[in-house]
C-alpha cells in the first residue's frame, strides 16, 4: 500500500480522480478522468470551447488532454500552460494538475516545494485529488515536513469528498496506526468503501484485511 502511494504520482488524475463531482458541477463539463477512447476528440472540441469562454476548470481539463495525447497531439508545453492558465483563473484541477507536473518534472523543473503548494491550493479549492496528493507529500515527507497526523486529516478529507484513492490511504493509516490510533475494524471500513468506488488497491487492501495479512 505504501508503494501504491508512492506510484499515485504517476497516475495522477488518471487512476486517482475517483470523483471530480464538484469540479463537474461548476463548468457543466465532464472531467476527462474516466472517458473513454471514443469519447476524446469530442471532449477536446467542448473544453477547448469552454476554456476559449472563460472556464478555468476547462482549461485544466484541457491541460490533461494535451498531456496525455488524448484527442490531440501530445503537446506536454501546451499543458504546462494550460495548467498554469486553469490554476491562475481559480481551477483547483488545474493547480492539481500542475502540481504533478512539477511534482514529478514533466514539462517544468521538478520541484516538490512548488507541488506542495499547488496541491495545497487545488485541496482548498475542493479538488479531492489535491488533497490526496497533499496528504501523500505529508505520509512521506516529499516537499514538506513529514507529519502523519495531518496526512490523516487530508487523506480523511479526500475520502469524505469522494476520491476513492483518498479512502484507501486513510485505511492504510488506520491499518498500521500512522497519525492515528490502530484501527483495523475502521480500515476495513475504509478499504470496502474504496473498493466499492471502483479503486482497486482499496479492493485488494480489504482482501489482505480479511486474510489476516498486514497491509504492506
Amino acid at each position: 500500500m505504501g508503494r501504491a502511494l508512492l506510484g499515485c504520482w504517476v497516475v495522477l488524475l488518471a487512476a486517482c480522480g475517483a470523483s471530480r463531482a464538484a469540479s463537474a458541477e461548476r463548468t457543466s463539463l465532464s472531467p476527462p478522468d474516466h472517458l473513454q477512447a471514443a469519447q476524446y476528440s469530442a471532449a477536446v472540441d467542448r473544453y477547448q470551447r469552454a476554456c476559449d469562454g472563460g472556464s478555468a476548470q476547462a482549461c485544466g481539463y484541457l491541460g490533461f488532454m494535451y498531456d496525455n495525447g488524448r484527442g490531440v497531439a501530445q503537446d506536454v508545453g501546451l499543458a504546462v500552460t494550460l495548467s498554469e492558465q486553469a490554476c491562475a483563473d481559480g481551477g483547483a484541477y488545474g493547480c492539481a494538475y500542475l502540481g504533478y507536473l512539477h511534482q514529478t518534472g514533466r514539462g517544468v523543473a521538478q520541484d516538490p516545494t512548488r507541488a506542495a503548494a499547488l496541491f495545497r491550493k487545488a485541496c482548498e479549492g475542493e479538488d479531492p485529488a489535491g488533497c490526496l496528493l497533499l496528504g501523500i507529500m505529508y505520509k512521506t515527507g516529499s516537499g514538506v515536513r513529514q507529519d502523519a497526523e495531518y496526512a490523516v486529516q487530508l487523506f480523511r478529507k479526500a475520502c469524505d469528498e469522494g476520491e476513492g484513492l483518498g479512502c484507501a490511504s486513510l485505511g492504510y493509516m488506520y491499518a498500521n496506526g500512522e497519525g492515528v490510533d490502530p484501527d483495523r475494524s475502521r480500515a476495513q471500513e475504509l478499504f470496502r468503501s474504496a473498493c466499492a468506488s471502483g479503486d482497486t488497491i482499496g479492493c485488494q487492501a480489504a482482501a489482505q484485511i480479511e486474510r489476516r495479512q498486514r497491509v504492506p
